[in-house]
C-alpha cells in the first residue's frame, strides 16, 4: 500500500524527477519570431526558478524539435501552434503564452510537452497560469 502513496500525479518517464536530479530542463524552442523567442525566453526563466533547473535551449524547426520531445530528447518544446494541430495526438499542447491570427487561422505560442508526463505538464501549466512569458 506505501507504493501508491508516491507523488501524484505521475509522470509516466520520470520527467520532472529526471529534471530534479541532472537540474537541467532541455528546452527546444521551434523557430520562433523575435518578439516570441523573448517571451518564450522569459517563460524559460520562470520554468528554471521553480525547478532550481537549468534550461539548456536550442533552435530547429518545429517538425523536428517535436520528433524530439516524442523520443524523450527534450522535456519541452515552445513554439507557435495551431488549434488543431496533428500534433495534439502525440504531445500535450498547453494553454498560450500569446495568440495571434494568420489569415482565418489562431495559432498560439505555446510550450508542448510529452503526453504521460503529467507531474511535469502541471509544473508548466502552474507558471503558465501564474505568470506565462512575464510582462511584454
Amino acid at each position: 500500500m506505501l507504493a501508491a502513496c508516491g507523488p501524484y500525479p505521475r509522470d509516466v518517464s520520470g520527467t520532472l524527477d529526471r529534471i530534479e536530479r541532472s537540474q537541467v530542463i532541455r528546452v527546444g524552442f521551434a523557430e520562433l519570431r523575435s518578439e516570441q523567442e523573448a517571451k518564450a525566453d522569459r517563460f524559460v526563466d520562470r520554468l528554471q526558478a521553480a525547478t532550481g533547473a537549468t534550461a539548456r535551449v536550442d533552435t530547429a524547426p518545429a517538425e523536428a524539435q517535436l520528433a524530439r520531445l516524442e523520443d524523450g530528447q527534450l522535456d519541452l518544446v515552445i513554439g507557435e501552434f495551431a488549434q488543431d494541430t496533428p500534433w495534439l495526438a502525440s504531445v500535450a499542447v498547453l494553454e498560450p503564452l500569446d495568440q495571434r491570427s494568420v489569415g482565418g487561422r489562431h495559432l498560439g505560442l505555446a510550450a508542448a510537452a510529452a503526453n504521460g508526463e503529467n507531474r511535469w505538464i502541471a509544473l508548466v501549466e502552474r507558471e503558465i497560469r501564474n505568470g506565462g512569458a512575464g510582462p511584454s
